[in-house]
């Protein structure tokens, strides 16, 4: 039995997780055009001339370069499932159950590419009109062995993903892991919202450029910071639950 490497675990959990793939994209989308809007306006307002700004060159370089490839990939694929978020939500308007009947196949493809909780809207919308669901269509049941708590499940999507790293197998190392990203996360929103101790906001920015720390009245938040928040909530929904993974390769 061959072990799978790093990238087919990635491919295979991601097959695995049909759900979750409209919202993974919808989110990253947001992140690279983020990025990418962060670099285009760093460079053209000037940023890259002005001595105060030159620590910041190179990484506002890498969040165009690297923002632009991935919206070139992944905003096509983030239109489309806009386009089928919008044709399950005027099907689910409609109040005529032969329309409904008639763009039914249109409705469940749609579902079927955004994920359960639209598959659950159309069941209800069936049951509202009295259509009766396809085979495929049925609830399916919910597997009693995995409602294992997120606090408490070890078997976390990181640990998955990266299966050498021993420790993060290990309870004490998941608890710990989601309360100090938990812990640094709520730090920083709590600051950029709402002020520290003196009731203002402070820049990351400044700290890296090395200039004086300025203070902002909040809710203030900047790049650096916007940029620290985004991977801390993208380690934290790592540290829940994985589904199964086969270890074989097909």
């Amino acid at each position: 039995m061959a072990r799978l490497s790093p990238t087919q675990r990635i491919r295979k959990w991601w097959r695995a997780n049909p759900d979750i793939h409209y919202s993974v994209t919808a989110y990253t989308s947001i992140l690279f055009a983020g990025a990418m809007g962060w670099g285009l306006l760093f460079l053209m307002l000037g940023g890259a001339t002005d001595p105060a700004t030159s620590s910041l060159v190179p990484f506002s370089w890498a969040c165009l370069i690297i923002g632009g490839v991935g919206c070139f990939f992944l905003l096509p694929e983030f239109f489309a499932y806009l386009s089928l978020r919008d044709t399950f939500e005027e099907i689910c308007a409609l109040d005529s159950r032969t329309e409904v009947i008639r763009r039914r196949k249109e409705a469940e493809d749609a579902a079927e590419a955004l994920g359960a909780g639209y598959r659950s809207r159309l069941l209800d919308v069936y049951r509202n009109l009295e259509i009766k669901p396809n085979r495929r269509w049925s609830e399916r049941p919910k597997n009693s062995a995995q409602s294992i708590s997120w606090w408490s499940n070890p078997r976390s999507k990181i640990s998955v993903i990266l299966p050498r790293l021993n420790a993060l197998k290990k309870l004490e190392t998941h608890r710990a892991l989601i309360s100090l990203t938990f812990f640094l996360l709520t730090i920083i929103v709590f600051e950029s919202l709402f002020g520290g101790f003196d009731a203002s906001s402070r820049s990351l920015n400044d700290m890296l450029i090395g200039n004086p720390v300025q203070t902002h009245p909040p809710p203030h938040i900047d790049s650096v910071s916007a940029v620290i928040v985004l991977a801390l909530s993208m380690l934290l929904w790592m540290t829940t639950p994985a589904n199964s993974i086969e270890e074989d390769v097909d």
